[in-house]
């Protein structure tokens, strides 16, 4: 059980450097736009996949309820980070049919100036087997299976910045995971103390709160600056993170190479999300919970 409590103290280290990597990720999400420019691509890839005019995909973003649902800033404007299917297909035929008359709309499909949003739409008129409600559905479908499919561009593309986030974090808060390991191992009183915020964390939680697609750049601020002032603040001086009472000087090359490594682990381990780490933690508090606990 011993091994398994200084197991669960690390996870739980791990699960608040995620939250603070997340939660830093959020703000470079916000302040680049990286949701947006994401459903951008989407609908890139759907309206103008052969039209290099990009007409269609003008026209789309054009629309006065896509226009209302961007962030403005000056005299530009943002692409929203979210979209709904219903938004998409009322959008699409507004630009696309006007409203008309459903029994012309496999003539207005043929006059489309991209080949591959021609040939899709015609493929669902065709299964629809001339049912307006049908047609639509299918539209609204299609649209929700490739934002599916972006969600994973998405993620795969911020899980690069989230390592190089992760990495940012172990050498600023100096979180070697070797390191603690070792401190966890060697100190039972620091090894309680993390142990007791690890419980009344997964007491507090039953699970991590969800996130908004895209919460504000000042809410997501304040958030960052309330968990660095409790959950990273209460872990640090148990743990001696940081870089205060660290001889720099007096360290050597196996000194670096190993702290270098316990680094490159923190930051990979950061980058598998909160999410695994908060399950991962439960899991094993109510491990130990079942057991035996530990000498004091």
């Amino acid at each position: 059980m011993s091994m398994l409590t200084v197991v669960t103290g690390i996870v739980f280290v791990l699960l608040l450097l995620s939250l603070l990597a997340t939660t830093v990720m959020e703000l470079l999400a916000s302040v680049l736009s990286l949701r947006g420019k994401n459903l951008e691509e989407a609908l890139r890839n759907m309206l103008a996949g052969t039209d290099a005019d990009e007409k269609i995909l003008k026209a789309f973003k054009n629309n006065s309820l896509f226009r209302q649902m961007s962030a403005r800033y000056g005299k530009s404007r943002e692409t929203p980070s979210y979209l709904s299917a219903e938004s998409f297909q009322s959008i699409l035929f507004e630009v696309l049919f006007q409203g008309g008359d459903f029994s012309k709309i496999e003539q207005k499909i043929d006059e489309l100036p991209d080949e591959d949003l021609k040939n899709v739409l015609k493929q669902f008129l065709h299964e629809a087997e001339g049912k307006a409600d049908v047609f639509r559905d299918k539209v609204k479908n299609w649209y929700t299976d490739v934002m599916d499919r972006a969600s994973g561009w998405y993620k795969r593309s911020t899980q690069k910045i989230l390592i190089g986030i992760g990495l940012a974090i172990a050498v600023i808060f100096n979180a070697d995971t070797l390191a603690i390991y070792e401190r966890l191992e060697s100190n039972p009183e620091t090894l309680k103390a993390i142990i007791t915020m690890a419980d009344e964390f997964v007491a507090k939680n039953d699970t991590l709160a969800t996130r908004q697609p895209d919460p504000e750049f000042q809410e997501t601020f304040d958030e960052l600056k309330s968990f660095m002032n409790t959950e990273i603040s209460n872990i640090k001086s148990p743990l001696g993170l940081g870089w205060k009472n660290i001889e720099v000087n007096s360290m050597g090359g196996y000194d670096w190479l190993t702290k270098i490594l316990g680094w490159i682990v923190t930051a990979m381990a950061v980058s598998l999300g909160a999410p695994f780490w908060f399950d991962l933690l439960r899991k094993m508090v109510n491990l130990r919970s079942s057991g035996n606990k530990p000498a004091e």
